[in-house]
């Protein structure tokens, strides 16, 4: 079971909810659809392949297949949307799958196909801590920072309402084993848990305070785990 902790305890109300998941098959993805399914939400999750997928997880998922590079392959698993999780990125740093047509070209295909399937109200976001700062390390590989910065203009102009999370370097550990803070301003502070990133998004669903905003998001060593009021410190981003 996901760790019992304030955070991940969100007032599920809406029976019309269906999320998206885009990207969960992948390391933090994993960690959105289990802790979904223990919550017992209403979800999908989307694949490049959904034969991996299901050897690699379970057949209990209901994958759907989908390309974020061909926007014709998404309308059809839009319908009934009503929010996106999306943990898209890529591993290849040249050519068609580089951060130019994934981190950046693919969440602008989602972020059409959403607005076009006139259904989703919420677009929640997994972007990366650093992406203000040009010099940062991560650019070396494909310019990953700078593609994952204009996915996140590209979704604060539009009219869906967001929520951006900035994790800093991932690890593969649970919701709840370390504490979180959330920082504004591109802060490069540290570490952060899979567990702690999917359970923000998670929170995100059904928390108000955390609509429209871009915020880092990093393990916290004093372990403050009780954070589900934190999002209304956070200032909201200009429209």
């Amino acid at each position: 079971m996901m760790p019992s902790f304030n955070s991940v305890t969100a007032d599920i109300t809406d029976e019309d909810e269906l999320i998206l998941v885009v990207g969960a098959s992948g390391r933090t993805g994993s960690y959105v659809i289990k802790y979904l399914t223990q919550q017992g939400r209403n979800f999908v999750p989307m694949t490049t392949n959904k034969d991996r997928a299901t050897k690699k997880f379970s057949e209990k998922y209901n994958w759907v297949e989908a390309d974020v590079k061909k926007p014709e392959s998404l309308d059809s698993i839009m319908v009934g949307v009503t929010k996106i999780i999306s943990g898209l990125g890529t591993t290849e740093y040249e050519g068609l799958n580089s951060p130019e047509y994934i981190d950046y070209g693919g969440t602008k295909n989602l972020i059409n196909a959403a607005e076009k399937a006139g259904t989703v109200n919420q677009f929640i976001q997994i972007s990366s801590s650093g992406v203000t700062h040009k010099d940062h390390p991560l650019n070396r590989f494909g310019n990953v920072l700078v593609w994952k910065l204009k996915a996140e203009d590209y979704i604060r102009s539009s009219p869906i309402a967001h929520t951006i999370i900035r994790p800093g370097g991932l690890t593969n550990t649970e919701a709840g084993v370390k504490g979180v803070k959330m920082l504004q301003g591109d802060s490069i502070a540290g570490m952060t848990s899979r567990g702690n990133v999917a359970a923000i998004c998670i929170e995100a669903l059904s928390n108000q305070d955390a609509i429209n905003k871009t915020f880092e998001v990093f393990d916290d060593d004093l372990n403050h785990v009780d954070w589900h009021d934190d999002f209304s410190k956070l200032l909201a981003d200009e429209k």
